[in-house]
């Protein structure tokens, strides 16, 4: 596929799923667990059938890429930090001295205070390195439509949720919009940046896809037990993560 086309359609994605769920009147918290269960169980078993033996194929040293798996799932936990955890559906956001809470049932859910009136500038540093990350080894690796698959269904949920916090914050549909458009812009800005390296652009990608499967493995892990309730069987749930790995293992 076109690069430009991938990019067009990573963007055109996020910003779809926004403008979705501003115009939505019914939000339905179970089918979003079960879209974040889809995505986390894509993005785990892409990574272990497809991005892992590329990348220890291709990076050289296989302690280098091991050193570089860990490193990523560590940054991702840094990053939470910032972000609140709204890569994987889940959110904490104060004010005022005080936090209010709010839970579904998907486990996917907006703590806000409803007076926030700062633009939560630390909650998108967090996720904008994030997406930015994820972007890096796009064109510059064979994982090609693999990894590009992987993004788009991890940047769908993120959309969502995201708008959902500004909407839950008693921030505007605008403001929602506009911030979701600054986070659906980095991801391409991370391939193009990657792209534009002074040296070997093939080996940096696959450096830099090393930390990304430390992201995608804190990410899906941590999807996957968030979204568990009481660690009771759920077929639904089950046979959606089936789906999703079944779709990774497919993927050429």
């Amino acid at each position: 596929m076109n690069p430009l086309v991938q990019l067009s359609i990573l963007f055109g994605a996020v910003m779809l799923t926004g403008w979705l769920v501003v115009r939505s009147k019914n939000r339905n918290p179970y089918l979003q667990k079960l879209i974040l269960s889809f995505s986390g169980a894509f993005i785990l078993a892409l990574s272990v059938f497809h991005l892992l033996p590329e990348v220890y194929h291709h990076a050289g040293h296989a302690q280098t890429a091991g050193l570089l798996i860990l490193a990523g799932f560590l940054l991702q936990i840094v990053l939470d930090y910032f972000s609140g955890g709204v890569e994987h559906g889940h959110i904490h956001i104060t004010g005022h001295g005080h936090e209010h809470h709010a839970h579904d049932h998907g486990h996917s859910h907006a703590d806000v205070h409803p007076g926030m009136k700062r633009f939560p500038y630390i909650m998108m540093f967090g996720l904008c390195i994030h997406a930015f990350i994820e972007g890096l080894p796009l064109f510059t690796t064979s994982s090609g439509n693999g990894l590009f698959t992987g993004i788009l269904l991890h940047n769908i949920p993120i959309a969502f949720t995201l708008v959902n916090v500004f909407l839950a914050a008693g921030r505007s549909a605008k403001q929602a919009l506009m911030a979701l458009l600054v986070f659906g812009l980095m991801t391409p800005l991370g391939a193009l940046t990657s792209l534009a390296m002074p040296f070997d652009t093939e080996h940096f990608g696959h450096l830099a896809l090393a930390l990304v499967i430390g992201v995608f493995f804190h990410l899906s892990t941590t999807i996957l037990f968030e979204s568990d309730q009481n660690h009771r069987f759920n077929l639904m749930k089950f046979l959606t993560i089936l789906a999703g790995a079944a779709l990774a293992f497919l993927l050429s």
